[in-house]
This record gives structure tokens, sequence and C-alpha cells, in this order.
């Protein structure tokens, strides 16, 4: 085969306006040319696009290839818009078509794509998917050589990127040619993986140029003064807040224009409404949850030089063409190094222009540390490797339909095709087997002559894709007031199950139940035992950078004047106090009463691990469920039972010590029985084709039970162990050591984590239950020792664990002034003989003493209160398991209510 000569490039490139090849298309240009498979890994404004559309297109011209010739794929559909134009320029040129075909596309241009097809088809994962089942269609896709598949970061560790390598080897097989496949990539922390990903055969070369561009990058913490604190005073607003965004507003008005990027939408909001409403700024907002039509607005707006700033999330990381950009602000920690250099890399859009930009940290100390370190190991060259989740197997489910429909019916041919993807290259035929099984169990597919599509595959095929849908909203609903106050995106709304507590507005809120899209809840208070859920950001510190803050703690030098003198002070502080200073090597627990506090430097998902294996050990030992909660520099554990050094000592031996398998069952316990998997199911259900998108379910549906044990629920533990958790945290720990400590109040550090956890609540019904606290704590009560017959009075809240006499844990509680059962039990030990009546009362005092084993002190302050007798005592105490201590004090209120309603019946 002739092959293209580098001089036929490049007089190409100048009839395109290129006065020269960029570096990464001197490289890429005769690889692509030599048909050999490439991962470009390049900047953005590097000319990635054209390093590999131009040969591509090229060789379409020299070897008058048939139509449809090229497929480009990109993630995005706002992406296509932007290279439509920039892909037909290039193709008018060559005297090639080029098309766009989404979803969204009209009947006129699904016509062409079969009757007229292009030589270029620009198109997303999903939409190629539907194209290989299309009638039509598949006639002109087998003419495809070659594949262009465009932010492969993107892609690469997610589901819909494990289906799109299954439908690539769908594409190769139905081609009657060799496919050849170009892979297109900004900064990426794992190479390999991304070149296996486009060709599993390993034979991919990587073509690069220095992503790490000399970059103008820095971390600017404004100081408060007069105007600020004044400014604050007049707008609600704290100075500190004030302070940076007067920083934000003085940088935009000097650099203008300017992107500005943040990790929510909220944040998004507001300060796209507080610049424009303080400064008179125009400001434009662009995030997923906006219409179509109101990003494109900004969009333009932006590159038409008519506003100012332009406030974006995630949405606008990738190469979206919004005209120049001369600076990019940072709000608040990027929480990763490849999403700073991705974001700062949008300014300076050219190779002769640096990237600039600056993050403007939030005011608690560790946004301010984690920031530091980010910029510092972004510019060390570490980047956050992807996270691949093997075999997933909604995906198998999926492609097993998919396939059905375009003809297949050889179970054992559809197996090789999906194991020839790299993300299912361990794909076990046994797992195969027992989605296909699963598949004709709920009707998707039939087994007759091989695999035959049932009426409901279609359904299932076209109303399925692996997209996260994160747009959902959920209403929050008072139910006292019936009102909104609030709302929540799913991906937060997962983390709650009913009686869950969780901040939201600064007050705490319990669930009273979930109906569909509403959530309704309740004002609440701290509960004992248990801790609230908080709505921090959902993209995951790793623990490279969790080490790296922690390593900065220790080196207050490194530091600018204002957050040395915070670090200083606290450190100062905690020593003072008597606590272990948290530091790398260390892992410093902290016990406080009802709350242990771990300072734990392994980032988001180590330390989710950690928290949920020790809170899941907790539970399965003690018998009442402890929960957790993290950050990627903190784990908090609550229990109802009192958590001591020896236990904490244990559990974090056991860690070290049992294999990782044993582990990792454990792991899945705890994630089985979280909230989120409820949610999870849900998602998988549908993914699974057991209930149509649309169909309506909760999380409390019985029929969630019902597959906990199929593939359903194997997946659903599987996708959040790979997202969420991190078992190879696991090793390090074997080289860190423990430090335990015991204190009434937590260090300064660990402080300020549960004051973010809890934020700042005043409750106005907190009196009624501390009131009711008190008065029966200090009521007094008989206590009896069931072993040996020991007795005597102790306040309700003060009862002993154990029996100063003999030891045993077996103690009655009754009335102060009841003389008679201490004597009866020990006619009992004595063996006397005893009447009927005395057997009844000893069987009530055996059962508040085997009750005052598992729940201690509480059982005696049931006891205190009025119309709790040993009669209803267990199902007061077992609020406690459920509800914690508001649960608890609530049933004794209702237990004294019904008394005194109904005192004169029982005294008649």
């Amino acid at each position: 085969m002739i092959m293209l000569t580098e001089s036929d490039l490049l007089r190409i490139l100048s009839e395109l306006g290129f006065s020269s090849p960029t570096p990464i298309q001197l490289k890429v240009f005769p690889l692509v040319a030599q048909r050999k498979n490439v991962l470009v890994v390049a900047p953005t404004g590097s000319g990635k696009t054209e390093s590999a559309v131009v040969p591509i297109m090229a060789m379409i011209r020299h070897y008058q290839a048939s139509p449809v010739a090229a497929i480009y794929i990109t993630p995005l559909r706002a992406l296509n818009r932007d290279l439509e134009s920039r892909l037909v320029k290039i193709g008018m040129t060559l005297g090639l078509r080029v098309m766009v075909r989404h979803g969204d596309s009209s009947q006129t241009q699904r016509r062409k794509l079969r009757q007229t097809p292009p030589e270029l088809v620009i198109t997303t994962p999903e939409t190629l998917n539907y194209l290989l089942v299309a009638k039509g269609v598949r006639d002109v896709l087998r003419n495809v050589r070659w594949i262009v598949i465009d932010e492969v970061q993107e892609m690469i560790d997610e589901k819909r990127g494990a289906e799109l390598a299954v439908v690539l080897e769908r594409v190769k097989r139905l081609s009657d040619w060799k496919v050849q496949v170009v892979g297109l990539s900004a900064t990426i922390g794992d190479e390999e993986a991304a070149a296996r990903f486009i060709d599993p055969l390993g034979e991919a070369v990587v073509a690069k140029v220095d992503n790490l561009r000399e970059m103008d990058l820095q971390e600017v913490i404004p100081k408060v003064t007069p105007w600020e604190i004044q400014s604050g005073t007049n707008n609600n607003l704290s100075p500190e807040l004030i302070a940076r965004l007067n920083v934000m507003k003085e940088l935009i008005e000097k650099e203008r224009p300017v992107l500005v990027f943040t990790n929510t939408r909220e944040t998004a909001e507001f300060l796209a409404t507080t610049l424009s409403s303080l400064f008179g700024l125009k400001v434009g907002i662009h995030h997923g949850s906006l219409s179509k039509e109101t990003r494109v607005d900004a969009e333009s707006k932006f590159k038409a030089g008519e506003l100012d700033a332009l406030v974006a999330t995630s949405s606008l990381e990738l190469g979206i063409d919004i005209g120049s950009i001369n600076y990019v602000i940072q709000y608040m920690s990027p929480r990763q190094a490849t999403r700073l250099l991705q974001r700062v890399g949008r300014s300076g859009h050219r190779l002769d222009r640096k990237p600039r930009g600056v993050i403007v940290p939030g005011p608690d100390t560790f946004d301010v540390l984690e920031c530091k370190a980010i910029i510092k190991k972004a510019k060390g060259g570490y980047l956050e490797r992807p996270t691949l989740e093997p075999n997933p197997l909604d995906v198998v489910a999926h492609q097993i339909a998919a396939m059905v429909i375009e003809g297949y019916r050889n179970e054992e041919e559809i197996f090789r095709v999906i194991r020839g993807a790299q993300p299912f290259k361990e794909l076990t035929w046994e797992e195969f087997k027992e989605v296909v099984n699963f598949l004709d169990q709920v009707k998707v597919i039939r087994r007759r002559n091989g695999l035959e599509p049932s009426r409901r595959i279609w359904n299932y095929f076209y109303g399925t894709n692996m997209i996260p849908d994160s747009l959902r909203k959920y209403a929050i609903i008072d139910v006292e007031t019936n009102s909104k106050v609030g709302a929540l995106d799913e991906e937060f709304a997962a983390v709650l199950g009913n009686d869950e507590v969780f901040v939201l507005a600064g007050k705490l809120w319990r669930v009273v139940t979930i109906e569909k899209d509403r959530i309704f809840v309740e004002r609440t208070q701290r509960k004992s035992g248990l801790l609230p859920s908080w709505f921090g950001e959902t993209i995951p510190v790793e623990r490279e950078v969790a080490k790296e803050v922690y390593r900065l703690l220790g080196a207050p030098d490194e530091l600018d004047e204002d957050t040395k003198e915070k670090v200083l002070d606290m450190l100062h502080l905690t020593k003072r106090r008597g606590f272990p200073i948290p530091m790398e090597g260390k892992l410093v627990v902290e016990i406080l009463r009802d709350l242990v506090v771990i300072h734990s430097p392994f980032g988001s998902r180590g330390n989710n691990t950690l928290g949920a294996l020790i809170s899941q050990i907790l539970t399965e030992r003690k018998g009442i469920k402890a929960s957790y909660k993290v950050d990627p520099y903190h784990i908090a554990i609550a229990s109802i039972i009192p958590v001591t050094r020896e236990d904490i000592h244990a559990i974090l031996n056991e860690l070290r010590r049992d294999e990782r398998e044993v582990l990792t069952t454990i792991l899945e316990r705890a994630i089985a029985e979280s909230p989120q998997f409820k949610w999870k199911m849900i998602v998988e259900l549908q993914r699974f084709g057991v209930i149509d998108r649309d169909a309506e379910v909760d999380v409390n549906s019985s029929i969630l039970k019902v597959y906990v044990d199929s593939p359903v629920g194997k997946e659903a533990v599987r996708e959040l162990l790979y997202r969420d958790y991190d078992v190879s945290v696991l090793n390090e720990l074997r080289d860190v050591e423990d430090v335990v400590v015991e204190a009434p109040s937590p260090s300064p550090f660990a402080g300020d984590f549960l004051e973010r956890i809890f934020a700042d609540v005043s409750d106005e019904r907190r009196g009624l239950t501390e009131l009711m606290k008190r008065r029966l704590s200090t009521k007094e009560v008989k206590v009896i020792c069931i072993s040996c017959g020991w007795h005597a009075v102790y306040r309700a809240g003060e009862i002993p664990d154990k029996c100063p006499k003999c030891e045993s844990v077996f103690l009655s509680v009754t009335d102060p002034y009841d003389n008679e059962s201490h004597k009866l039990v020990k006619k009992a030990l004595n063996n006397e003989k005893l009447k009927s009546e005395d057997l009844r009362r000893l069987k009530e005092l055996r059962k508040v003493a085997s009750l005052t084993v598992d729940y201690g002190k509480y059982a005696a302050i049931a006891l205190s209160a009025r119309g709790v007798g040993p009669s209803n005592l267990d199902r007061v105490l077992s609020k406690l398991r459920s509800g914690g201590e508001d649960a608890f004090y609530q049933a004794i209120l209702e237990a004294e209510k019904n008394f005194l309603k109904y005192k004169r019946y029982w005294q008649t």
C-alpha cells in the first residue's frame, strides 16, 4: 500500500491556512499515515484534532475510500457543534463531506446518512451504538476504515467508555477493512491504560508533547480589611467571603474575559449572581443543569466579548470553543491536579501563549493547604490515575441485547466479541452466562435457536444507556409546614434513607420518608451515636494529595504568612491541650465519648474504605449500628455503645493482619447495607431491563430485595466499590503507627472537622429533650445484681457497668423504694421456694437485667419515666438502635403521654 509522505500532509496543512505544523502534528502525522493505532496526548490548543483528522482525510481522498470511511466520536454533543465547523472546513479543502449524527438529528439528516452518506461522521458513543442496529446504516458502516475517539480521558474510567470499547469491537467485525483507531486525550494519569483502551492488543503507539506547559499558576489568599468588614455587614455576607469576591472582581476587571471554574452548580449560581449584583460585572453562567439554549447563549456571548466573565462547572473543562480566554480563576480547591491542569489549560489556547490562572481557596485551613498541595503536585508532574471497574455486568447485559438485535445468535460468538474489548479481558464464561440467563429470565431475550430478541428488547435497548443521570432533583419537604426547604441532586440524595439525619442550609433534618421525587423531612438535633450526612464535593481527593497536605501541616515555613500563622496557632493549641500532632506516618485517633475521630491521610476513597470497614466491624461485634462520615483527611465514627481504646487497636490490627479478600467481603457487606446501595439498585434494575427507565420505583420498594443476589445486586456493589472505595489503602495501613487518645472534647483539628459535619445549628426544640434527659438521668433507681443479690441506689444516668461485689454484668433496675425485689433475688439464689407471683416478678427482673446488659444506663433512664415498665421497656430501648437518642427520648415522651392519658383507667 502506498503511504502518504510528510510533504503531502504539510501541503494540505498549508491549504488549510496553517503556517507550519505544531509539535504534536509533526509526531502524529507519520504515525497515522503508517496506519498505526495512536494515542495522542497533548494539551488543549496544541492542534491534536488536526493531527489525526488531516492525515485521515488525506488518505480518504488518496484511496477514494467509500463512505462512511471515518467516524469521529466525542463524549459531548456540545463538542459536536464546534467540531462540525472545523472538520467541515478541512473536508471542503479536500472535497470531502462531513456530517453530525446524534440523538437530536432530524429525520432528514438521518435519511441522508442512509441515502447519501458522508465520508466522515461525527457522533457520540451512544448514537454509534444505535447506528450499528439501524437498517440501512449498517451497510454503509462496512466501509469504515478509521475511527477517532476524542477526549479519551473523559471516558476511560466510565461505563459509557466500557460500552464504547465493545461497540468499537463490533464496528471492527462489521467493517470490510482493518480499522485504524486514533485516540485524542488531554492530561491523563495512565497512558498505558488509555492506549490499551483504543487497542486491546497493546500495539498502539503513544505520541505526546508536554502536557505540563509552563503555567503561570498561583494561589491568592485575600486579606480582610475594614472595607470588607463594612461591606459584609451591608450585604449580610462574611468579611472573608467579601474579600474573596473582591479579589475575583479585581482579577476579572484586569484580565477580562475570564473563565471562572467552581465544583458545584450551587456555587456557580451564587458567584454569577453575586459578582453581577455587588460589582456590576457582566457575568454568565454555564453548567449541566441549564438548558441547551441557555448554555449556547452563554458560550456565544463570551465568544463575542459581551461578558466580563463566565462561571462554569466541569461543563466547560472540555474543548468547547468559547473564543479567547485570557485568564482562569478556580474558586476553592479543584480537588484534583488533573482538573486543575485541564481548567487552567483553557487559557492561552495557543502554543505561543502561556496558560495563566489563580486559585482562590475557601476559608477552611485544609482547603488552603489542599490548593497548595495540588499546585505543587501538578507542577511536579503528578496526575490522578483513572479508576477502572473491570467487567461491568450491566454493560455486558446492554451489549448482549444490542448484538442480538444486530443479528448475533451464538452465545460463544457474543462472548468473544465482548471479551475482545479491553475492559472485559477478564470476563469469565460463568459471569457471562449468568447475565444471559438473567436477561432470559426478565424476558429481554429468548432462548430458541440461539438467542433471539423479545418484544421487550427494543424498549430496553433504546431506553438504556450508561451516562450517569445526575440531572434528577429531589424536593426537600418539611412535613410540619408542608413547604419546600430545598432540593438535592440525585447523587446527594443517594446517601439518604429513612431516619437519616442530614445538614441542609445550616440546619439538621431527619428523613421521614422518601416518595418518588420528594424527600419528606422534619427538624431534628444531633443524635448520640449517629452522624448526619453532609453534602460536600463529589470529586474525590486522592491519597497522594492528602499526604502532601499532612506534610505541609508539619512544614509551616513553606506556607504564606497568614496560613502559617493559622496552622501554627492550631499546632500550638493542639500541643498545649496534650493531643498528638496529625502527620504523615501516624494515624491519630481521638475517642470522644460517643464519637471517634481518626486523622487519616488517605484521601476521600481511602478514608471511605477505612471508615466503612471500622464501622461495619463495630456493628457486627457490638450488635448496634455504628455510622461514619469522612473527608479526605479525617474519619468520624459514631456508636451508641462506647468505643474503647482496645476496640480501636484490635480493629486496626485486624485490618493490618487479615487477607484482603476477607476484608473486601466485609466491605461489600457494608456497601450492601448503605443507603447508596438502594439508589444504585434502582439504576441497575433499569440497566438490566428489569424495570423501564421511566418507571417510578422508590428506595423502599420490595423489588429491590428480590434482586439483591442477582447480577443486578452484584453490579450495584461492584460499581460502588470501585468508584467510592480503595482497598489498596490497606497495604499502606501496615506501615502507619496508630496513636489512640481518650479525651472529653476534640482537638482543634478534630473540632474543625466535626463542626463541618454538624454545621452550626440551633434547634428550637432542643430544650424539651435536654430537660427530659436531665430529669430522667438524675432520678434515683435501685440496682440489683441478679448473680449475687448485691443492691444499691444510683442516679439513673450513673449506674455501674458491672456489680462491684461479684463483677457480674447481669444488673436489674427497679424503683429506689422497692424493698422487696432484692430479697426475692436472694431467695432465688438460695433455691427457696417462690410463689407464682414472685416467679412472675423474678422473670421481670431478669428481663430488665438482660436489657441492661445490652443498653446500660439507657435501661435505667427509661424505667425512670412514667409509663415505661418491664412490659414495654424493650420496645422503647429498640429506638436507640433504629434512630439514636432522639428517637429513644421521643418514645419515652410518647409513653409518658399515654400514661397520663389513660392513667385513670389503670387506677380503677
